[in-house]
């Protein structure tokens, strides 16, 4: 159910994914979102669209040796890296959210980071994850906010559609298209949860430079190779570019930035059987 110009192939952008990418923006968020869905020990939890695990790890350290956690992701490459990177507590399974191969009621949290907004049916990915869910469980999701509250990103797509072309753009575009905060609320509620409630995290966001900033995405996603086709003038320009555009982000240090993304929680809440 994931768009298919972000799937990651190969273990060599999936462990560039978690070398540079998950420290930098996913591991911040993952933390937000774990502490709003008050996964306790001994939880039993599901981790959807996990990529490379950063959310099951850091669920499986707070479950503890009572609870459990399996990961899911459609993407080998992606599951290949989680289990060389992840503890031997997460279980880590290829499934799809269209069909989870889990009974009813199997999972105590349902988590989903940055996942959702791939998802090519959003009312039917939501059915499952509630149906996996006992009475009492709950879900969790994070999913970037839109570009223009996110104005490095801006930057990045800029530069891409003049250099590179707007193919190359879209692929950095297609992560901040997902549901906004009204957007959530419905389709949460729509899929027969309850209790919805959303809210903006912010995650602080550094690298060495703009340059690298830019290499950093480049080689973590599938534009490793439009990138690629660009001869070195055209690619020392673009960078150079994205460094003057970026220069308000600019320290001693390199770059620094804060990144938004929307949070939300709900309860699964009872069927009109009781269940």
């Amino acid at each position: 159910m994931g768009g298919p110009r972000w799937q990651v192939a190969g273990e060599g952008p999936a462990s560039a994914y978690e070398k540079y990418l998950v420290p930098a923006f996913f591991t911040g968020c993952a933390e937000q979102l774990l502490e709003l869905a008050e996964i306790k020990p001994g939880a039993r939890v599901l981790d959807i669209a996990t990529g490379t695990g950063i959310v099951a790890r850091l669920a499986a350290a707070r479950v503890g040796e009572a609870g459990a956690v399996t990961g899911v992701d459609v993407n080998e490459g992606m599951l290949a890296a989680a289990a060389a990177a992840g503890p031997g507590e997460v279980e880590w399974r290829r499934a799809d959210v269209a069909e989870l191969p889990f009974p009813d009621g199997s999972y105590d949290v349902v988590t989903c980071q940055q996942g959702l907004q791939f998802f090519t049916d959003h009312r039917g990915a939501l059915h499952e994850m509630r149906r996996v869910l006992a009475p009492e469980g709950r879900v969790a999701l994070a999913v970037w906010r839109g570009i223009e509250v996110n104005p490095a990103f801006v930057a990045v797509v800029d530069v891409l559609d003049r250099y590179v072309g707007t193919d190359a753009g879209m692929v950095l575009r297609e992560p901040f298209a997902g549901p906004d905060r009204a957007d959530l609320h419905r389709l949460l509620t729509a899929a027969g949860f309850r209790a919805v409630r959303v809210r903006i995290g912010i995650v602080d966001v550094r690298f060495p430079s703009a340059s690298e900033f830019l290499r950093r995405e480049v080689v973590s996603t599938p534009l490793a190779e439009p990138v690629s086709g660009l001869d070195e003038a055209r690619h020392e320009e673009m960078v150079m570019e994205l460094e003057r555009t970026l220069a308000p982000y600019t320290d001693d240090d390199g770059i620094a930035f804060p990144f938004q993304t929307w949070l939300a929680v709900a309860a699964r809440g009872h069927d009109e059987t009781g269940e």
